[in-house]
């Protein structure tokens, strides 16, 4: 599926399938490890009952669920995805389900006190003139929060290991997608409009047969890249030779949250 970008731009096709039993346990498995944070960077947001909450690319639907738990019952969340395939049985009295292009569809202006994406951005080309257009669907004072992945954050690793990463987002980028995009974040809330607040980083560590390794193991797999000239060997068996050796410990994406919150509404001075 190839989408229009703004400006006649053309968007290369989402790299991993939109249905299927493998796609859902890898989305299952990443808001596993992922909705943790998440929840915590939405209560540092300011989470609470009343608001009204927007959230693309929802996947299999676990932090709008949550966020409808605790916006009450004067409040809503509209769960949004290119492809509802994984969002069709959500049931909650305050949780709407739409069909949502962020790239071609609208974002009605100042309707929201939360919108939230994660994992997402990464795979637009055009991602911050949809940063700046979801800005403009906050209420005064309501919060953007955002969370990407960072490969450059790796800290610690053997070389084979950084150079299988570094190589990885070089082929990331022959087909649109920034997995360094993370640090881009606070600059493009502040050209947004948005004050960036509690930004925050965190960089899991993980072994062979760990959560996190099976997460990036069927990421490499489901992404499907030919064999990497860098190594001479299908990326998927050269992944597991890296994850298997020695039960060393190993680290490869760093995911950063931040939050935009736009300026309250001033008060008109009175005519004189």
């Amino acid at each position: 599926m190839t989408k229009a970008l703004p400006g006649s731009a053309v968007a290369r096709p989402y790299v991993f399938a939109e249905s299927g039993d493998g796609e859902r346990e890898r989305l299952e498995l990443l808001a596993r490890l992922l909705d943790p944070m998440h929840r915590r960077a939405l209560s540092l947001a300011g989470m609470r009952a009343g608001l009204r909450c927007l959230e693309l690319g929802s996947g299999t639907g676990t932090v709008a669920t949550w966020m409808a738990g605790q916006v009450g019952a004067g409040g809503s969340v509209l769960a949004t995805d290119i492809n509802l395939s994984f969002l069709q049985d959500l049931r909650h009295p305050r949780l709407a389900v739409r069909e949502l292009d962020v790239l071609t569809d609208g974002i009605p202006p100042r309707a929201f006190d939360v919108i939230t994406c994660r994992a997402l951005l990464h795979h637009l080309p055009a991602w911050e003139s949809v940063v700046e257009r979801l800005a403009a669907g906050l209420r005064p004072d309501g919060a953007l929060v955002l969370i990407e992945p960072d490969a450059g954050a790796a800290v610690f690793g053997e070389p084979e290991h950084q150079r299988f990463w570094s190589a990885w987002c070089d082929w990331g980028r022959t087909q649109g997608i920034d997995f360094r995009l993370g640090r881009e974040l606070p600059g493009a809330v502040r050209r947004a409009g948005l004050d960036p607040q509690g930004v925050t980083m965190e960089v899991p560590f993980y072994g062979g047969g760990s959560p996190w390794h099976e997460l990036y193991r069927s990421t490499v797999t489901a992404a499907r890249p030919r064999p990497a000239a860098w190594t001479g060997r299908d990326p998927s068996a050269e992944f597991e030779r890296l994850g298997g050796r020695d039960g060393g410990v190993m680290c490869s994406f760093g995911w950063l949250a931040v939050c935009g919150r736009s300026p309250r509404d001033t008060p008109a001075e009175p005519s004189r």
